[in-house]
């Protein structure tokens, strides 16, 4: 059985330990981050950043279109 990798939900800009191989999980979409890294008290730390501009010029280059699918409020069952 493959050892089960934790999930942590990170948010744009919160600084998160790094503790052994990290691993980011991406799709096809060309979203893109700014990322950085830091040391404190010896220990590296890691920050993402999602850059949309640098998003949009990637997907442009590469002739990806996101359609976005809207939400009517009350179209839902729970806001029923």
């Amino acid at each position: 059985m493959a050892k089960k990798i934790p999930v942590v939900q990170m948010y744009d800009g919160v600084w998160y330990r790094v503790k052994g191989y990290t691993f980011t999980e991406c799709c096809d979409c060309a979203l893109t981050h700014k990322e950085q890294f830091r040391l404190v008290d010896g220990q590296l730390e890691w920050s993402a950043v999602r850059d949309d501009k640098r998003t949009d010029e990637r997907r442009k280059e590469l002739g990806i279109k996101v359609n976005r699918k809207k939400v009517i409020r009350g179209s839902r069952k729970s806001d029923r």
